[in-house]
């Protein structure tokens, strides 16, 4: 595959998971120079504060990066799925929980040319581009804590593509 093609697909797959991270990594360094600052302070809870801001955004990037890096696997996933076996809606209904792994069904049927036809699915399910809160949420919200959670949003399994889609023809997809 293409390195330049690969980083563009695998950008776009997370655009909002990789600015939410580059955001917390910016908050994280501004409050690391900070916390160097207050190093000698002699006020501990200042400093306290500071590290707290700092663990909290810099485990924010990290996380975010290793979602986006789940969302990029069930993006190759779902596109093989449709290249292969064509649109079904046993492909898509797994991916309607959250606005990542949606943004990724949609990417994979732009490229394949049936994006309309992905986001008519979803349009017809009810969601809309500000259901960004992922539907577990409001279900049960200690869902956060279990190691399914954990599994499928930040340690998805690597899946390697059935389909070299740099070597069709556009034509053919």
């Amino acid at each position: 595959m293409n390195k330049s093609k690969f980083i563009i697909r695998y950008l776009k797959v997370g655009k909002l998971l990789h600015l939410v991270a580059l955001v917390a990594l910016m908050v994280a360094v501004f409050s690391f120079f900070i916390l160097k600052k207050l190093f000698y302070s002699t006020d501990p809870y200042l400093w306290f504060t500071w590290l707290s801001l700092f663990i909290s955004f810099f485990n924010m990037c990290i996380l975010a990066e290793l979602d986006g890096y789940s969302r990029f696997q069930n993006y190759k996933q779902v596109k093989d799925q449709m290249f292969l076996n064509g649109l079904q809606e046993r492909q898509l209904k797994p991916l309607l929980k959250s606005s990542c792994q949606r943004s990724a069904a949609l990417l994979a049927g732009k490229e394949l040319g049936i994006g309309e036809k992905v986001r008519s699915y979803f349009f017809d399910q009810g969601y809309r581009w500000y259901h960004i809160t992922p539907d577990f949420i409001f279900r049960n919200p200690l869902f956060f804590f279990s190691t399914f959670f954990w599994r499928t949003t930040f340690f998805t399994p690597y899946y390697e593509s059935k389909v070299n889609y740099d070597q069709l023809e556009f034509s053919q997809i």
